[in-house]
């Protein structure tokens, strides 16, 4: 008999190639590969802004699993509006929470039509919605990141740390990325805590590279992203003469100005294109928390990154893993300057790459973790 599986997250696996719609992604293919699995997808109609021929899409990439889109009912009722949605959030009790009373209705209404073995749920915000699950039904949080050091620069950063410790204890298991955030939430909820690898296909190339781009930089527009092409682009662009500047995704609508050197692609169908044929990526990263996808996508092409301490947030090797470290401008475009200038150098961290990613986040570490959970 196939085990019942749900797996809720809001993102719409369809829309564009930021870090958690490429960690959604991969989930999703596990789940639809592993004819061993029944397994049901719960998103948001409205948070994803799903279209109707993405709904298409999904059934035609992941044919076996089973989509379900949650609606905001009763949106065109200004009152029942009000009063079952807007209302409510105000007085919440939890501060990170972002349910609905609505929301987590409908949501336990699904587990006990189908009466799940196991219930994944993806961000601590999202967390109450299992409030409703049965004793006997094992309940996973993929974390994807620490919400309390999202919102750090809030005076309550008590308080939010205590709402999001006590939604973690409602699982049985806890996911986090991070090394970092495997330590606190191990020591604060005492629960089983998963570090997961996060596992690309290994996309090296041997034989000498034909390099296309000298530098790439892969984003989504998100606050932290904005905050750090900003500084890259007043502090260090100018240090680094006629170096080209490639910069892929939803980031580039957040640069008004135009600078020499720097190409802006948008969204772009192949990134392999970009990755397989650049020299250096960058990863100007100021704040934030959590592992950074774009970092650990580079590193399974083996390209050399050049990114701040935010950058290696998460890795569990924070030297000699492909990536070079600063905070100061100059020495972040003397590192650049280098990997274009020095091959000897250039090889050496690439090398380093390949090695921190081969023995830490292959597909085959991953894939042996998730099955020891869902098999």
């Amino acid at each position: 008999m196939k085990k019942k599986v749900l797996y809720f997250m809001p993102d719409n696996p369809m829309s564009g190639k930021a870090g958690n719609t490429t960690r959604l992604n991969y989930m999703l293919s596990y789940f639809n590969e592993n004819k061993a699995l029944d397994v049901t997808f719960v998103s948001l109609r409205d948070w994803g802004m799903w279209k109707k021929e993405e709904e298409i899409l999904f059934h035609e990439k992941f044919p076996n699993i089973q989509l379900h889109l949650l609606d905001k009912k009763y949106k065109k009722s200004f009152f029942k509006y009000l009063f079952l949605y807007k209302i409510p959030y105000l007085f919440k009790i939890n501060s990170i929470d972002t349910t609905s009373y609505i929301l987590r209705k409908e949501f336990s209404e699904i587990i006990k039509k189908s009466a799940f073995d196991v219930v994944l749920i993806s961000y601590a915000t999202w967390g109450r919605l299992v409030n409703e699950v049965s004793a006997g039904t094992c309940k996973i949080i993929d974390t994807h990141d620490f919400i309390t050091a999202q919102s750090r620069h809030k005076r309550t950063v008590g308080k939010l740390f205590q709402d999001e410790i006590s939604i973690l204890k409602q699982y049985d298991n806890i996911w986090t990325y991070s090394v970092e955030e495997e330590y606190i939430f191990d020591q604060f909820t005492n629960k089983k805590v998963t570090l997961m690898p996060v596992s690309f296909p290994e996309n090296f190339i041997e034989k000498k590279q034909e390099f296309k781009y000298d530098i790439i930089y892969v984003a989504s527009d998100n606050p932290h992203n904005i905050n750090g092409i900003q500084w890259f682009l007043k502090e260090v662009l100018p240090l680094l003469n006629n170096v080209k500047i490639h910069i892929i995704g939803k980031i580039g609508k957040a640069i008004a100005e135009d600078y020499p050197n720097v190409v802006k692609y948008g969204m772009v169908d192949d990134l392999q294109e970009f990755y397989s044929h650049a020299r250096v990526a960058i990863c100007p990263m100021m704040s934030g928390t959590g592992v950074k996808i774009k970092v650990l996508e580079a590193l399974s092409y083996g390209l050399p990154v050049v990114t701040n301490r935010r950058g290696v947030d998460g890795l569990i090797n924070k030297k000699n893993n492909g990536c070079l470290v600063s905070q100061d401008p100059v020495e972040f475009s003397e590192s650049i300057h280098q990997l274009m200038n020095d091959d000897v150098f250039y090889e050496k961290v690439k090398k380093q790459a390949i090695c921190y990613f081969k023995e830490n986040h292959n597909s085959k570490i991953e894939k042996e973790i998730l099955d020891s959970i869902f098999l």
